[in-house]
């Protein structure tokens, strides 16, 4: 049999087998080839950066994007999310029926109490940390609140973020509807998986840019000592839609379908 076959089954049986690592002996025995060929094989993979050896004598496949499945399934965690809704009450002072650049004095002390503090363009600001992650909320002039999750060291996975949800309920609840999801839209968001046994070779980071407003991109996190892979969607939908697609998108294996009912006079039919 000629070297360049039994070098490729070495291989083969490297990556069926990965992230496990083998001696020459035990390959040769599963393989059914002379020990001393095994040993041959395995240093001109191990020369060609096909194999790695993990400790003396035992070698594992190098691992890439093709092997991932078998490595680990981390799971979908959420950052970089941007949320906006409207206040309830009108921050905008009138003087004889034209709006002013002043807040009502109603506005400033609610902010006072809530802890916010004077920006620029006429804007106010507060920093809030939950569990390790900054939120900024902003509130303008004219009656817009922009909420700024920053996760990206420290990413929440779905259920975390409707635990984070109710508690910006419960600090907005004097300034915003934020209980009401439906109005309160969902801007941006990113979507990772983080795979802690996997590196990049060569190279720092992949971005790939399909749509105008949704792009992809392979990194090193070196923070975290992990690659991730990472989807950032620019949207504008309610959070109640937005809810929905994340909880499917984050775990899908809990996702059901309705199943559609016989009688064609039930509403749900068709």
């Amino acid at each position: 049999m000629h070297s360049n076959s039994q070098t490729k089954k070495v291989l083969d049986f490297l990556r069926r087998n990965a992230p496990q690592s083998y001696n020459a002996k035990t390959i040769s025995k599963c393989l059914h080839i002379p020990e001393k060929t095994v040993k041959v094989c395995l240093y001109r993979l191990f020369k060609k950066d096909k194999i790695i050896r993990y400790c003396r004598g035992f070698y594992q496949a190098n691992i890439d994007i093709s092997l991932l499945h078998k490595l680990e399934n981390p799971p979908t965690t959420l950052h970089g999310i941007m949320l906006e809704c409207k206040t309830t009450k009108t921050l905008q002072k009138v003087i004889d029926g034209i709006p002013s650049k002043q807040y009502t004095d109603e506005a400033v002390m609610l902010f006072d109490s809530l802890g916010f503090l004077p920006a620029t363009n006429y804007r106010y600001y507060r920093d809030l940390w939950y569990e390790g992650r900054k939120i900024t909320i902003t509130v303008q002039l004219k009656g817009k609140v922009d909420i700024h999750i920053s996760s990206s060291d420290n990413p929440l996975i779905y259920p975390d973020f409707l635990k984070m949800l109710d508690f910006l309920n419960g600090f907005l609840e004097r300034i915003a509807p934020f209980g009401e999801r439906k109005v309160v839209q969902l801007l941006e968001v990113g979507l990772a998986k983080d795979f802690r046994q996997l590196r990049l070779d060569g190279v720092k980071s992949v971005t790939l840019k399909v749509f105008t407003n949704a792009w992809g991109r392979i990194y090193y996190k070196d923070d975290l000592k992990m690659t991730r892979f990472e989807h950032h969607l620019v949207s504008k939908m309610s959070l109640d839609d937005a809810l929905r697609s994340l909880s499917i998108l984050t775990n899908p294996v809990n996702y059901v379908v309705e199943s559609r009912p016989d009688d064609p006079n039930n509403p749900s039919y068709g």
